[in-house]
């Protein structure tokens, strides 16, 4: 059930039983899923504010936490985390602002940097994915191991049909 029946939501699942070749069981799941999928979000989003992170600083620390001790290259950190080389040094410089991570040299071939944890940020990155684990975990709560399982197969299934999806041909919507 959707969190609030808006004039679009109603719209699409309009178009939806009253066009051929449409299931509106089937855009109805998907809208549901993606309302949900919004609402858990936001929860976990302001997590992250509440700590002074953004999706992004947080993935960060989250690679660096599982590479420790050992450090990684910004480029190695772009991969792990699916931020972009461009958008990783301006946030890497703002958690080293806070004293989160360090950068260091490479010995042997200064043109390298690596980056790791520094002290206060090995504590910081673990309390971070404390208060964001125990937030994923009190929003399930209420679900079921069954219901669990089977959200995760419908989760799979829906990867799978994305990874899939060749768009219907569409025309622009002109101005």
């Amino acid at each position: 059930m959707m969190a609030i029946e808006t004039l679009a939501l109603r719209t699409l699942l309009t178009v939806a039983r009253q066009r051929d070749g449409l299931d509106e069981t089937r855009c109805r799941m998907v809208l549901e899923f993606l309302d949900a999928a919004g609402s858990v979000d936001g929860v976990l989003q302001r997590t992250l504010t509440e700590l002074g992170l953004t999706e992004h600083k947080f993935s960060i620390l989250v690679a660096l936490f599982a590479l420790d001790p050992a450090a990684a290259t910004p480029a190695d950190l772009s991969v792990h985390t699916d931020v972009t080389r461009s958008a990783m040094t301006a946030l890497l410089d703002a958690l080293e602002a806070r004293g989160l991570v360090a950068r260091r040299r490479d010995t042997r071939d200064r043109r390298v940097v690596y980056v790791g944890l520094t002290d206060p940020g090995r504590v910081a990155a673990n309390a971070a994915l404390m208060d964001y684990l125990r937030t994923a975990d009190k929003l399930a709560q209420g679900v079921s191991p069954a219901d669990q399982a089977a959200l995760r197969q419908s989760c799979a299934l829906l990867h799978e049909s994305a990874g899939q999806f060749q768009p219907a041909s569409a025309s622009p919507i002109s101005p």
